[in-house]
């Protein structure tokens, strides 16, 4: 048995204000070809198909077009597709069954049953091969799981947990029973290697939401993860995808792709290869490392390539700047701006540093600020922020400043 795992496109997201549909579609497009030339038995896409619960017109439409082509060009080819935490699971589900007309198989939500209980079968996929009737596998497709999805006094790893044992005892009873597992699930395991700044993933504050990746149970050849955006792998059994795109500048140095796994008879024998990606668009700093002196900035943003004539941009990098102050330079980012204006890249944001923290060591006294003129906490504060005194020429524009609020205070 063949698959291609792949997970967390996030279509219709835009890039600080940039719109990514050309990069989408450019991704896309690379995995039809990865279908055409590993003719795989079924493809499994572990949520986050989308990037907001309400997606636009244009994503939806990438999405099912994606979907029609991945049948034309692999014959039989299965389709299991689950909702990840951007996804709205209703929505998803909406034209489920128009989609397993075409061996597309959509789970978005945890199905129940008339009692009020999980119904498991429902998320049980018996799998073949492209060519044979019989099932060769068993996928368990379980979307991403709300607070709501089980029982209010289990943790979210204990509710995966009762779920997927749920899930087991369900398949040994059915007429699938022995076949090999492969589970479908979106969830941020523990042990995973996130991003330390940016979390695109939107991780819950304190790992509350991450569960060990052996809730999924025993005696499962592969498990297919979606909601980490970078590819790796969790355990023996357990691997991240990845995402389609990096989702932040913390994911720069981030490779992209898919997994191809061949599942040998009995499910025992399992391979693993990835197939890289390269993105329609890359991720640059300026400067690469740490932050730069304005001057510095500027001298980069000098050695862009200009925007050639005819030139739509498909391929430009995206950009960000991380400037480090000595003093405030407020009309920087509007030369900053001007600057890149005929450069071949999308400007995404500037971040700002100091050269020591704003922070006070001690604390003041509430006579001692009392005494203190505003031009004395002025000083101090650039002080504390900048690491040096303030320049006579701020304080001139202070005191001007200063004295025009006093006299438009006794006018009035």
């Amino acid at each position: 048995m063949k698959i291609i795992h792949t997970s967390d496109w996030h279509l219709g997201n835009s890039f600080h204000g940039h719109s990514r549909e050309a990069e989408h579609a450019h991704f896309l497009g690379w995995l039809t070809e990865m279908l055409t030339q590993q003719q795989p038995d079924a493809l499994i896409i572990s949520g986050d198909i989308f990037d907001s619960a309400n997606p636009s017109a244009a994503a939806e439409n990438m999405f099912y077009e994606f979907l029609a082509r991945a049948g034309e060009v692999v014959k039989g080819i299965q389709v299991v597709v689950i909702a990840g935490n951007h996804d709205s699971g209703g929505r998803l589900e909406a034209p489920a069954g128009l989609l397993k007309m075409h061996n597309v198989y959509v789970r978005g939500i945890l199905k129940t049953t008339p009692d009020g209980e999980p119904d498991y079968e429902h998320h049980i996929l018996p799998l073949s091969s492209r060519t044979g009737s019989e099932a060769e596998v068993a996928v368990f497709a379980m979307p991403f799981l709300r607070p709501t999805d089980y029982p209010a006094h289990l943790s979210q790893e204990e509710g995966l947990r009762n779920v997927f044992q749920g899930m087991h005892k369900s398949l040994k009873k059915s007429d699938f029973r022995g076949l090999p597992i492969v589970v479908c699930a979106h969830f941020y395991a523990s042990g995973a290697d996130i991003c330390a700044e940016e979390h695109s993933e939107r991780l819950v504050v304190g790992g509350q939401d991450r569960a060990d990746v052996n809730v999924a149970g025993k005696d499962v050849s592969y498990i297919a993860l979606g909601h980490i955006h970078k590819a790796q792998q969790i355990s023996q059994n357990a691997w991240y995808s990845g995402s389609a795109l990096p989702m932040s500048f913390s994911e720069k140095a981030y490779s992209h792709g898919v997994l191809l796994v061949s599942i040998g008879e009995g499910g025992e024998d399992v391979a693993v290869e990835r197939l890289a990606y390269k993105p329609l668009r890359r991720l640059i700093s300026i400067p690469s490392k740490g932050a730069a002196l304005a001057s510095e900035v500027m001298e980069e943003i000098e050695r862009i390539p200009e925007r050639k004539k005819g030139d739509e941009g498909l391929s430009w990098p995206y950009l960000e700047i991380r400037v480090r102050e000595t003093q405030p330079e407020p009309s920087l980012l509007s030369e900053v701006t001007a600057a890149l204006n005929n450069r071949g890249v999308y400007f995404c944001r500037m971040l700002r540093e100091t050269s020591a923290s704003s922070k006070r060591d001690e604390k003041e006294s509430i006579d001692t600020l009392q005494t203190q003129t505003p031009l004395d906490m002025a000083k101090k504060i650039f002080q504390g922020r900048y690491g040096e005194p303030m320049p006579q020429e701020l304080i001139d524009k202070f005191n001007i400043a200063a004295g025009l609020a006093e006299a438009e205070e006794k006018e009035q």
